[in-house]
């Protein structure tokens, strides 16, 4: 071997090993990213604590919800009984909804109501008469009453009018809300028959 050389497998023998990758050790309680368990906890509490406040708002928000759609589907209820009087040329009736499937004689509109082709002009469903339609009864958060006019039933003659059984003109007001709210609904008859829809506020000292 001539001088100055180097033997290569003496130098690679001599030179220190490399370093190879840095192995972290495991800590407890430290996940690999870098979160402690005790940070974990604390993120997951901060979470419930947050679902627990926005609770009663989800809540209070699907209640106005369901509120505004009872509301929407007894409006529609009455302007059925309405079209169908006109479209038959007979009595058709909307009364409180019964145990057996017939007009209650006790109760309010919560319970459910039932429309029907009122031909002996009674305000009562009779076996033979024709159901046009059943609406079952609302969430029991719900309350839904009549004035003393319309407490029981909306009745509508052949010429599309609201009428008492007796035959004078029926007006009155629906009204739909939740107990220790203020914000409710009102359907509105007017003296020819015709409902409409529109929001209101109780009274302090008024009860839903």
């Amino acid at each position: 071997m001539l001088k100055g050389q180097v033997n290569m497998q003496t130098a690679w023998q001599a030179s220190p090993p490399r370093p190879g990758p840095v192995r972290h050790s495991s800590t407890p309680g430290c996940s690999p990213d870098g979160f402690t368990l005790l940070e974990a906890l604390v993120v997951l509490a901060l979470l419930a604590t947050l679902a627990a406040l926005a609770a009663p708002s989800l809540s209070g928000l699907r209640q106005k919800h369901q509120m505004q759609s009872q509301a929407e589907q007894m409006l529609g209820s009455l302007m059925l009984a309405r079209s169908e009087a006109l479209q038959r040329q007979q009595r058709v009736t909307l009364c409180v909804l019964g145990l057996g499937g017939g007009c209650a004689t006790e109760g309010s509109w919560g319970q459910g109501w039932l429309v029907f082709v009122d031909g002996n002009d009674n305000a009562v469903r009779d076996s033979t008469e024709t159901v046009l339609m059943v609406h079952s009864a609302l969430p029991p958060f719900l309350k839904l009453k009549g004035n003393a006019t319309v407490n029981r039933y909306v009745s509508y003659g052949p010429e599309g009018r609201s009428q008492s059984i007796s035959g004078g003109f029926q007006a009155g007001t629906l009204t739909l809300c939740v107990p220790g709210q203020t914000a409710a609904w009102r359907l509105v008859i007017n003296a020819v028959g015709k409902p409409r829809l529109e929001t209101a506020s109780m009274p302090s000292n008024v009860a839903c």
